[in-house]
């Protein structure tokens, strides 16, 4: 099913906790960020679940979303709608290529990422240094890159940039990390 398929995940969690979001939200907002989603994602196909998805509310006019959902009943406009895992990656090699990429970007939520790491072959990781107040409490994690270690796949981090900026939602100053992993075969 993957073997022609070269598969990325891409995520942003907390540093501490891996969490990457609360009741069906990311809990914050960094502009930078974003950019580099787009970056990394311009021309590909993205395949990510119903509630990833409905975080961002719309097709992205520069990469395929293909959205995994049992519920859904249509697709939204300007995406495509799988059932499975299995359909969703057969609906990539369907698709017109346009960047004659086999790269396959994994976009979220927290099942999507515990089903697909363990074939993942790159991740591209945005950690966030961020303490939230004891009233947050995250729902959606990003799965331990240890635990796929156990199981036989080692990591290599091969990029790491430092940031800090402006969160749009809380207007407090955050730093993160960019980090760039690597399956060592």
């Amino acid at each position: 099913m993957l073997k022609n398929h070269l598969i990325s995940l891409i995520a942003a969690y907390t540093k501490n906790g891996r969490v990457i979001g609360s009741d069906g939200k990311i809990p914050w907002s960094l502009k930078s960020e974003r950019n580099r989603f787009k970056k990394i994602c311009n021309n590909k196909k993205i395949i990510m679940g119903r509630k990833s998805f409905e975080e961002i509310g719309h097709a992205l006019p520069y990469c395929t979303i293909i959205i995994l959902s049992r519920t859904l009943k249509d697709a939204p406009q300007g995406c495509i709608l799988a059932r499975t895992l299995e359909e969703a990656i057969d609906k990539v090699d369907e698709t017109d290529d346009t960047d004659n990429s086999n790269e396959i970007i994994i976009a979220g939520g927290g099942e999507l990422y515990r089903q697909t790491i363990p074939f993942a072959d790159k991740i591209y990781a945005t950690e966030i240094d961020i303490d939230f107040d004891s009233d947050f409490e995250g729902d959606t994690f990003f799965p331990e890159l240890e635990e796929v270690e156990k199981s036989g796949g080692k990591w290599q981090c091969l990029e790491e940039e430092s940031h800090c900026e402006k969160d749009l939602i809380s207007g407090k100053e955050i730093c993160y990390k960019y980090l760039t992993y690597t399956r060592i075969v």
